[in-house]
């Protein structure tokens, strides 16, 4: 299985639709995760969840691929976007 491909496995089975995962492969692994769990959370706390997630489902190396993932809820997806 290519990388992102686990990648996107992963953060899907933590975020099942309607959560969205957008995930692209440009020299290293970015991408972002859009959900209401996230609202009411402290920036660091999601990406804490998100980064819990990657490394018990990641070896070492593959974790080394992925360069960021952005954590919003839909409501900050959308102004990030407008």
């Amino acid at each position: 299985m290519e990388i992102v491909e686990k990648v996107r496995t992963i953060l899907t089975e933590m975020f099942p639709p309607p959560d969205t995962v957008e995930l692209f492969d440009e020299d290293g692994i970015i991408g972002t995760v859009t959900s209401p769990r996230f609202r009411d959370m402290e920036p660091i706390d999601r990406i804490n969840l998100i980064w819990d997630a990657l490394d018990k489902g990641l070896t070492p190396e593959e974790r080394r691929r992925v360069v960021t993932i952005v954590a919003a809820t839909p409501q900050e997806e959308i102004a990030y976007t407008a």
